[in-house]
């Protein structure tokens, strides 16, 4: 049996959690349009509820962010640097960037600010594993 690092769960996990934040906006526009308008191309930018624009930008936010998680994850596993501090980052990337969708989507300001600034924390610490194996 092959096990993937705790690294690779969790960018397994963001991965999959990002590919599953268009349903809930998507979904409000069939219910509000039908499904052969939101097929369509029309301007349908018309009365849009609040919280199906905010989970549509907090997914946009994610797609910025997700490569940045993916690269570092890769690095640190082709130079086999897994660790503690690299399983607490990737860990802390996961549960902050979903924190984050959910004060998006709820309107929760400062917490949605700071679970975002949480996960470049996170970022951060993935980053300074690399560069004090490179120095």
């Amino acid at each position: 049996m092959i096990l993937i690092t705790t690294e690779l769960f969790y960018l397994f996990l963001t991965t999959i959690f990002c590919c599953l934040l268009w349903i809930p906006y998507v979904t409000e526009r069939f219910f509000r349009f039908g499904i052969k308008n939101t097929c369509g191309y029309e301007d349908n930018t018309i009365n849009i509820p609040n919280w199906a624009i905010r989970a549509k930008s907090a997914h946009l936010n994610l797609i910025e962010n997700l490569p940045l998680f993916g690269i570092l994850i890769f690095i640190i596993t082709f130079l086999d640097l897994s660790n503690s501090q690299t399983q607490l980052g990737s860990i802390i990337f996961f549960y902050s960037r979903l924190l984050h969708y959910l004060c998006y989507l709820f309107a929760v300001p400062w917490l949605r600010t700071g679970f975002f600034l949480l996960s470049w924390v996170g970022l951060i610490i993935l980053s300074i594993q690399i560069i004090t194996f490179i120095y």
